[in-house]
């Protein structure tokens, strides 16, 4: 997207884990967990060093303004959002099916 000058954003939601797996792990084998935290790069840095404007979010109002200015922005931009462990989602997608909904 750099290369080519693409107009895209790329939003990416730091968990600083394999999140799916971990929760697996938890459920599966008594909380022994392995290999499943992350120590991941500075993404915004990172994506500057490709040529790629890039931020990091913390709130959901900061997204909002960053998401703003990227969809203005000329180029490929990458905004980093920091979060915390996610819920599981296979309930919700999972039941309604089982249940006929």
């Amino acid at each position: 997207a750099a290369l080519h000058g693409i107009d895209v954003v790329a939003i990416v939601f730091a968990d600083g884990a394999y999140g799916n797996v971990r929760r697996m792990q938890k459920n599966d084998y008594g909380n022994k967990l392995i290999a499943v935290d992350l120590l991941n790069p500075n993404f915004p840095k990172m994506a500057d060093s490709y040529g790629i404007a890039g931020v990091r979010a913390t709130s959901p109002d900061e997204l909002r303004r960053e998401l703003a200015a990227a969809l203005k922005r000329r180029g490929p931009s990458l905004i980093e959002v920091p979060v915390g462990e996610m819920p599981d989602p296979w309930p919700t997608l999972v039941m309604p099916r089982i249940r006929g909904r």
